[in-house]
């Protein structure tokens, strides 16, 4: 049996940053991931601006600026064709970089590396007890101090350790291509919402986009039918599929077991948010475990950990509350926006709550 002071099992950008500072404070970590890396995710490929004061404070700016990206310049909401609203993002505010989740989430695992964590690849969880600290693998058995579940919104951890809240349908899937970047497209963030569900497409290099769609599978299965809507001469994609959107948040803790990143909580792709939230409760765990390793009191450093997790979502998960509720029904808000057009400052004032710097 393999031993180490921490065990994460997810590799994405949870799991990856929670190993990066472990590790560099002198923790033997363990990180599993049942994929090979470089992988590809379904998401939007936009990192929120809040993000930029993560990578300060790691020390990880130039090595972050440095990966291939393009800066957001601004953002445009249309709901069936009709331009609703444009923003742009005006400095010396940053707006969200779209890189590759491919790219981002190999850069960090990467630096994790090289801060000292183990990197275990195309390894699969079979089994957890959250009360002895093992995990057992396809590649063997682990045992630690702590486990951070940080495999996603279907986190086999919080299933296997009871974490995960009472099963609830949800009709909605998420779909992601990339595809040939239309000569007119712009540095800007497109949205379009219609009565199936909503979509957004970026470029992220000079000549690729990536679309992210959300659709209702009671009305349409077909992401592509929908996507030729908007894009008539679109070839055929290889397009990522993604469910449940949304679900209710999970228990954080079972025995040696901590929950981070969409393992505990998922929001709605709409605001872009995700990564970070990710990323910042990924720092709020690994905090609290180098308090509990310090003072040999895992009690109260997962005392610490729930609270700050939180206080980090009541600050800033309002406007994704609102997002959530709203596209829940997507016809219902095309109809109301059909009669209404939305008022400018209030649509400011929610962008500059998403995108906060």
């Amino acid at each position: 049996m393999s031993s180490h002071d921490v065990i994460i099992v997810g590799a994405g950008p949870s799991g990856s940053m929670a190993a990066l500072v472990l590790a560099r404070a002198g923790r033997r970590v363990a990180l599993l991931d049942r994929a090979a890396f470089p992988r590809a995710k379904v998401c939007g490929n936009c990192i929120n601006p809040s993000a930029w004061k993560i990578w300060e404070h790691l020390g990880l700016t130039e090595a972050f600026s440095a990966l291939p990206h393009r800066e957001m310049t601004g953002f445009t909401l249309r709901s069936e064709g009709r331009l609703l609203y444009r923003h742009t993002f005006r400095p010396p505010r940053r707006g969200p970089r779209a890189v590759a989740r491919d790219v981002l989430d190999d850069w960090l695992r990467r630096e994790a590396e090289s801060a000292g964590a183990e990197f275990f690849p195309e390894t699969t969880v079979t089994g957890i007890d959250p009360a002895a600290g093992t995990v057992q693998t396809s590649a063997g058995a682990f045992s630690g101090e702590l486990i951070l579940g940080a495999d996603g919104r279907n986190s086999l951890v919080a299933r296997q350790c009871g974490l995960m809240p009472p099963p609830r349908r949800c009709h909605r899937v998420a779909w992601q291509a990339t595809i040939p970047a239309p000569a007119d497209l712009d540095d800007a963030i497109h949205m379009h919402l219609f009565e199936e569900g909503y979509f957004g497409y970026c470029r992220y290099s000079p000549t690729e986009a990536v679309i992210s769609m959300v659709l209702d599978a009671r009305r349409t299965q077909n992401p592509l039918w929908l996507a030729r809507r908007f894009f008539p001469d679109l070839p055929e994609q290889d397009w990522l599929r993604m469910n449940p959107i949304t679900r209710a948040p999970a228990r954080l803790k079972a025995g040696r077991v901590w929950l981070v990143g969409d393992s505990a909580r998922v929001v709605e792709p709409f605001t872009g948010e995700g990564i970070y939230f990710g990323l910042s409760t990924a720092l709020l765990a690994a905090d609290a475990a180098l308090a509990g390793f310090a003072q040999n009191d895992f009690k109260a450093a997962f005392q610490t950990y729930a609270h700050r997790h939180g206080r980090l979502y009541r600050r800033r998960v309002w406007v994704n509350t609102l997002m959530r509720w709203a596209l829940e029904t997507p016809s219902r808000t095309v109809r109301l926006l059909r009669k209404i057009k939305p008022a400018p400052a209030l649509v400011s004032f929610l962008s500059d709550r998403i995108h906060a710097s």
